[in-house]
């Protein structure tokens, strides 16, 4: 196991003592999730690629993580299609590097994860 997973697996077991609800702490990750993408974007726009490397590292480790490490099988139905979603935004992400456009790219895995970051948010 790498030391992203055994931080992220760590992180996830002290979560479960506090009081924040699971739905919450996936919110957060998701959240997080998406400030890596967005600052890996805007390091790239700026022509900083070691930082948007580091932040495209930190996005893929969340990505990594949640689609190996959740139990998809419990959400029925909807966990094969939420375990597509996340591998299809961590396909993108590795795919960005290799893009032409990899602001356009970086952008278009914001798209997709911007209302999914509103959804875990608004239900309460």
């Amino acid at each position: 196991m790498t030391t992203t997973n055994s931080q992220a697996f760590s992180a996830y077991a002290a979560s479960s003592r506090l009081t924040a609800s699971p739905r919450d702490v996936l919110a957060s990750v998701h959240e997080e999730l998406y400030r890596a993408v967005g600052s890996a974007k805007f390091a790239h726009e700026q022509g900083r690629l070691d930082q948007m490397c580091r932040h495209a590292m930190r996005a893929t480790q969340i990505l990594t993580v949640l689609s190996t490490s959740l139990d998809f099988s419990a959400a029925g139905p909807d966990g094969k299609t939420l375990r597509s979603f996340y591998q299809y935004v961590l396909d993108s992400m590795v795919r960005a590097s290799r893009r032409k456009d990899v602001s356009n790219s970086y952008q278009i895995v914001l798209d997709l994860l911007r209302p999914f970051c509103k959804e875990l948010r608004s239900e309460k």
